[in-house]
């Protein structure tokens, strides 16, 4: 009876410990928050979509069409993955668009994971507002590679040189790299609060 007892208090302890974590752990139970922002027409919308395997943004050539956040939760190489679809960002009087850019700042603020959106054809079009914010762990992608197939391999923004992760969401051509990268990402960054406190 008292070797029961004494396992039961071992495994006891156990389950406390890994759940007395500071709630560091939440984040992975309910989804590692990745937001993707870029200027207007980037595709950011298109990869959500593709991601989502479902159209849960509109995709429009007219740029400002998102206009506010837009989260999808997912399981992305078995990790929960809440993917977070930003407005465009760019200079703009409309106010609702501004809306949209301001509410999309403080989504990028709050991300585990920040995926910087470019596109191919005018790869240097870097957002003045994530030229303020990016730091060394953002994942750049760079789409629209079935148009313009001159991407190079690293590009710096700011102070920092980034490998370029290049897609085309017409083709789907870098897609499955991509969610390998996240995937990985999230992995690495998230994985060891579930085992480790």
């Amino acid at each position: 009876m008292n070797v029961a007892r004494e396992d039961a208090q071992i495994i006891y302890n156990d389950i406390r410990k890994h759940l007395d974590d500071g709630r560091r752990g939440e984040r992975l139970r309910t989804g590692v928050v990745t937001v993707i922002v870029g200027a207007p027409n980037v595709g950011k919308s298109s990869l959500l979509n593709i991601l989502a395997q479902r159209p849960a943004a509109i995709v429009s050539d007219i740029p400002g069409t998102t206009r506010d956040v837009i989260e999808v939760a997912l399981d992305l190489k078995g990790f929960p993955v809440v993917l977070v679809d930003t407005a465009g960002l760019r200079a703009s009087a409309d106010p609702i668009e501004k809306e949209g850019i301001r509410r999309t700042q403080q989504r990028l603020a709050g991300a585990d994971i920040r995926v910087l959106m470019l596109d191919a054809c005018d790869i240097s079009n870097v957002p003045s507002d994530v030229l303020l914010t990016v730091t060394p762990d953002w994942l750049v992608v760079v789409n629209k590679s079935d148009i313009s197939a001159n991407v190079p391999s690293k590009i710096r923004i700011g102070n920092n040189e980034y490998p370029t992760h290049t897609i085309s969401c017409h083709t789907g051509e870098g897609i499955d790299t991509l969610i390998d990268r996240i995937g990985g990402m999230v992995k690495q960054r998230h994985s060891i609060l579930l085992f480790e406190n």
